[in-house]
């Protein structure tokens, strides 16, 4: 039996629960919106995963899961931590917030072009979506222009040329 459906049913899975924790946000649940992006993360994880496992990587697959990513962890982290954690830093809370997502964007393009390799080139969006997530458990400790500036390095950190470890080649079947 083929099972080559598999992964994509997980990066699917990732948007469409990207997408509720997207109106998580708005609806000002916020617990639940960082719950969708942590269970986005592990359907990312899988997707991924199973792909390799399956032998079924694919082109449609990496873009399939780039516009997947760029919801979960670039538009919902960047609305929850907007409206959550910056609603009183009017313009430079939303100007942070659209660096992010520009650069999670560029971040995706750049590896949808690259080839592969070991490691990553600047930080995965995943990553970034994910420590800017959990920005939201901090109940009021973070001053809002230090979670500004967190989110720019976040930005930055995307699109560097700064090496960060994949561990994907522990996890190929032989």
């Amino acid at each position: 039996m083929k099972w080559n459906w598999l992964p994509s049913m997980f990066t699917l899975a990732n948007l469409g629960i990207g997408a509720f924790s997207l109106l998580f946000t708005i609806q000002e649940r916020y617990s639940l919106a960082l719950t969708m992006i942590l269970l986005a993360a592990l359907c990312d994880v899988m997707d991924g995963l199973l792909a390799r496992w399956l032998h079924c990587t694919s082109d449609f697959g990496k873009q399939l899961d780039s516009l997947a990513d760029i919801i979960s962890f670039g538009l919902a982290p960047a609305f929850l931590i907007l409206l959550y954690k910056l609603e009183n830093v009017q313009w430079l809370g939303t100007l942070a917030a659209v660096a992010f997502l520009i650069c999670g964007a560029l971040r995706l393009a750049r590896f949808n072009i690259s080839a592969s390799s070991k490691g990553f080139v600047g930080m995965p969006i995943t990553a970034a979506g994910v420590i800017l997530s959990m920005i939201s458990l901090l109940d009021g400790r973070m001053k809002p222009e230090y979670i500004v500036v967190l989110m720019l390095m976040l930005s930055i950190m995307m699109i560097s040329r700064i090496p960060f470890p994949s561990f994907k080649k522990n996890f190929n079947r032989k």
